[in-house]
Formats: structure tokens, sequence, C-alpha cells
């Protein structure tokens, strides 16, 4: 696959690049501007970050970001050093073909951010461009684990410029499904987020896996959009790597002619860049041409150029790993002189040792003896939380398995059989049987698919309208922000409180009942809610007035979870003028 000018620019704002007139008024801004603070080193990052990619070719931005890194020096303006080490770390890395000095400015700026936890965002980006570099010497593992942990890491706003980078280290390894799974939804989210440079890079790379995964009609259409975008924004940045790309399309295709230019084209821009991966894929893409065409000396020449390259690509590969060697060396000579000198001052330092040796060894003692008694009580504690965590399970289970109710549901079966209603009584048991089951399945679980708990609330509001005659109905509703299929909650949480607004709430009313549940997101919550139009709890007669079980097993379930996991689950209890609402606010927790 070929790879793409990938866009790292993360730690500042993308979706303003083509504006020219507004670089201009920003470049205006800085030459006239009377004081270097940091205001005036904002707005130098600023402008790099809207004008940087789009002359890649300029051999003015080192300089540039140079004199911004030592005015923030100067200033001891920590954002401004960090972000100017690393877009010096972009420009070795990108634009001078230079990953091994990139990562010596990544790691640098990665130093600055990770002092001060304001600065999280920023470390974020850093992290993702050192995650590049690892996928870039084709260390494929270590750069898909970071970059699923980034993805997870709910300080990501920019969760689809990671699943682009899965979907290039995928298409890299050739799991062409997975890539492509990744590619489309990286461009959903880069259109939601109008981020046209990176809905034209993902488009030229989701062309090649199309077309290498056979799906040529889909690839060429990528391809035209990639174009297109490029054309109507003059994403120069991008030209390059898009049409090597579409080259490679073009020629699998078939249509030589349109391959041919983009090949050739891509060569001539990319003299300006000197990008010599793109240059090798354009040369092999170019001697295929070629060769089709039945021009086999011009074929023998490109190939020759692309062997050339390609060898000189893998010397510098090796060249970059025997540098990495040569610093871990470094590292390990420095701390094997450190160790040495540690031994030599306790050698200095045994005289006085052995005459406090006494009291050291009467305080080891003391501390041994401490440490004993912390430790039982520790395990002591520990003991009591498991015990609490397996009683809070078994309750759990015998409240969604509540006798009462498995006793209602089989006499309204054996109902249905003696009116001879047949097919109630077996859609009835049908449910019955699946709610049993998926129950027992899942109380082994500590966590599932909120897809799957939906489909089980499904089929146990199902059967307790039936059991009532119908005499309520019920929605849910999940919020269009949230991915069913990717978050996870304790199995059958909302349970006993849609029991009990059944059975306290609407079995009291003459009209027609409802129970809306709902599934939403907020900081960073998952916010799942049960409300009833019932009598409401004031209404309610003295026995059902005091605290239910499910409510005390479900505040001791979340009890468990917030110690367990460190967050502040709560459930909370809203009386309306006609009915309940209950609020159970959970930790998001991703199942990828």
């Amino acid at each position: 696959m070929k790879r793409s000018l990938i866009t790292v620019f993360l730690l500042i704002s993308t979706c303003c690049f083509s504006q020219n007139k507004m670089l201009d008024s920003l470049e205006n801004i800085i030459q006239n501007y009377k004081e270097q603070d940091t205001n005036y080193v904002n707005l130098r990052i600023k402008y790099v970050a809207r004008k940087m990619f789009l002359t890649p070719a300029d051999t003015t931005w080192a300089t540039y970001v140079n004199k911004t890194l030592d005015l923030s020096k100067q200033l001891q303006y920590p954002k401004g050093i960090g972000i100017s080490y690393n877009n010096l770390g972009i420009i070795h890395h990108y634009f001078l073909s230079d990953p091994l000095e990139g990562l010596n400015y990544y790691q640098k700026s990665y130093d600055v951010f990770e002092k001060d936890h304001k600065f999280k965002k920023y470390e974020l980006g850093v992290l993702t461009n050192i995650g590049l570099i690892n996928y870039e010497q084709q260390d494929y593992e270590k750069a898909l684990k970071s970059f699923k942990i980034l993805l997870d890491n709910p300080e990501n706003k920019s969760k689809f410029s990671t699943e682009f980078y899965i979907a290039n280290v995928y298409g890299d390894q050739k799991q062409l499904d997975s890539s492509i799974y990744y590619y489309k939804k990286a461009l959903e989210g880069a259109v939601q987020n109008n981020q046209t440079i990176f809905i034209a890079n993902i488009k030229t790379n989701l062309s090649i896996v199309q077309a290498n995964a056979g799906f040529l009609d889909d690839a060429l259409a990528s391809t035209i959009e990639s174009l297109d975008l490029i054309e109507e924004h003059n994403i120069e940045g991008l030209r390059v790597t898009a049409y090597t790309n579409a080259a490679e399309v073009y020629l699998q295709n078939n249509d030589i002619e349109k391959a041919e230019y983009y090949a050739t084209n891509s060569l001539k821009l990319n003299e300006a860049l000197n990008s010599l991966s793109t240059e090798n894929s354009a040369l092999e893409t170019l001697a295929n041409v070629y060769a089709q065409r039945g021009d086999y000396k011009n074929a023998l020449l490109s190939y020759q150029k692309h062997i050339v390259l390609r060898d000189s690509l893998i010397n510098a590969d090796r060249k970059l790993e025997i540098s990495r060697k040569e610093i871990q060396y470094e590292a390990d000579k420095h701390r094997a002189i450190s160790e040495v000198e540690i031994e030599r001052q306790k050698s200095i330092k045994n005289a006085s040792i052995i005459g406090g040796s006494g009291l050291i060894l009467a305080s080891l003692i003391g501390f041994v003896l401490y440490r004993r008694k912390q430790d039982a009580v520790s395990k002591s504690k520990e003991a009591e939380f498991n015990a609490k965590v397996s009683d809070t399970e078994l309750k759990a289970l015998r409240s969604q398995m509540n006798p009462h109710f498995i006793f209602n549901s089989l006499n309204s079966i054996g109902d249905y059989i003696l009116k001879n209603d047949t097919q109630s009584a077996s859609d009835y048991l049908s449910k019955f049987a699946k709610l049993m089951r998926l129950t027992l399945e899942n109380s082994e679980k500590k966590e599932i698919l909120l897809s799957d708990d939906i489909s089980l609330l499904r089929t146990y509001m199902d059967i307790e309208r039936k059991r009532f005659n119908t005499k309520f109905d019920y929605t849910i509703d999940v919020d269009s922000g949230l991915d069913a299929e990717n978050i996870l909650v304790p199995p059958m949480i909302l349970q006993p409180f849609i029991e009990n607004s059944i059975i306290h709430g609407l079995s009291q009313k003459d009209e027609l009942g409802l129970v809306k549940i709902s599934f939403k997101a907020e900081n960073n919550m998952l916010i799942c809610s049960v409300d009833d139009n019932g009598v409401g709890r004031e209404n309610a007669t003295s026995s059902e007035h005091k605290k239910s079980m499910g409510m005390a097993i479900t505040k001791s379930r979340i009890e468990i979870i917030n110690k367990l996991k460190n967050t502040n689950g709560t459930v909370e209890i809203i009386d309306k003028t006609e009915g309940t609402r209950i609020d159970v606010s959970l930790p998001m927790q991703l199942a990828y």
C-alpha cells in the first residue's frame, strides 16, 4: 500500500487551511505586532499551523519555528516551547525525511507537555506523532497498540484521525477489511468535523485499499473525490501522494492514459518535495504502465530507478535502526557508570552505616511489623469487599430471577394453554425462555454491550406487557451520538427500576401507562433513565413506599463499580407531578 503524507497537525485546528485571505491578514498582524509576548508567540504558532502544510517544500519553515522556540524559551512559555518542538519534529519527520531527528524533537515536546496536566490535549498529538514513526518503521504491533490506546483516551477529541492511522496500519498488514472499516469510520468523523484535508487524505488512502481488495469501482470513486477536493481547496501538501495513488488505481482499472499522466506528474511535483517513498511508489507504477503499453525500454529504466531507490530506503531504515541501537547503548553505558559510582559511594559510607546499624535494624523490625499489620488490614478489607461483590452479584441475579415474576409468567402461559391460545402460549414461552437463558448467561459477565442489554430489556418488557394484559406501553431511546455496539454496561442494571415502575406505578392506573427508557452521554458518563407516568411514590401504598430491595442492590452494584474504576456513578430518584423518573449514572466504557 502506498503511504500518504499524513496530516499530523493535531495540536491546532486544521479547518481553515485554504483561507488565503485569512492567512494574509494573520501574517500582516504578526509583522505589525509591537511586543514580543506570549500572544505574539501564539500568533506565530497559529500561522505555522495554517500555512506550513500548504507549502511543505518551503525550506524556511525550520528557521521560522526555531525563532518561535527561542522566543518561547526567553519568555519561559511552556506551551510555545512544546508546540515549537513538535513542529520541528513534523518538519524533520515529513518535510526533510529525517525521522530520527523528528523523533528527537517529538520526545522533547513530550517532556514539556507531560509535566502539566493542562497540556494533556497537546500531549496526545505528540504521542500520535511518535506512534506514526513506529508505523513508518513497520513496527506495526507497537504502532497499533499506541493508536488503540489513543482511541480510548477521553481527551482525544479527534478520534477520526486516530482511526485513520489504525486503517493505515491494517492496510500495510494487508488486513484489507479492517483497513476499509477504519477508513470509513475516520471518514465519518472527518465529515462531521468539516476537516477537508483529512477527507481528501482518507479518500486517497482508501482508494488504494479498495483497489487491492478488488473493489475497483469504489476505488475509482474515492480517487476522483480526493482529487476534486485537492483541486477545489488547493491542498498542495497532498497532491503528490494523491497523484501517486491515483496512478495505481487507474492502472488497476486499465486506464493506461490517466495512470501514466498521474504517475509522471507525481514525479515532477515530487522534485520540490523530495519524498523518497513517494518517488519510489510512483516509479514502480510508471514501470508497470510502460510495460502494459509495450514500451519495455522505459519500463526497464523506471524499474531500475525504482529498485535503486527502494534499496536506498531499506538502507535508510537500517541506518535509523543502528542509530536507535547507538542511543540505547549510550543510555545503558551511562546507567552502568552510574551504578558503579553508587557502589563506590556505598563503600565510602560503610563505616558510618555500621555505627548506626543497630538503630536501623530496630527501625526495620518495627517497619516490618507495621507493614504486616497493614497488610492484614488490607487483606481483611479486600476479603470484605470481595464478599460484598459476590453477595451483590447473587442478589442482583435473584432480583432479575424474581420468583413472583417466574411464577406469574408460568401462570400466564398456563392460562393461554387452557384457553387453547397456542400461538400466544408459544410466543410467551419463547420470550420467557430467552429471557431466562440470557439472564443466566449474563450473570457470569461484569459488562455486556449496551445493544445486548437493550435487547434483553425489550424481551423483559414484552413479557410484562403480556402478563399485565397490555396495561402499559414502553419506548427505548438511544441518543444518536451513542454507539450501542461499542458501549459496555452492567447487565440488567435498570431491571429493578422498570419492575418498580410497572408494579408500583402503572398497575394502579386505570388508563394506559407508559414507561420511557433512554440512554444518553453527559460529561463522559452514560445516563440511563426510566421514566413512568404512574401514580408516583407519594400515592403508593405504605408497603410499596418502602425502600425497594432492587434499589438497594443496584446502589450496591454502582458502589462496587465506583470503587473498582475510581468513578462517581450515582442513582437519582425524581418525583414528578405524574409518575417517577430514575436516572442511573454510569462511567462511559467502550468495548474497543
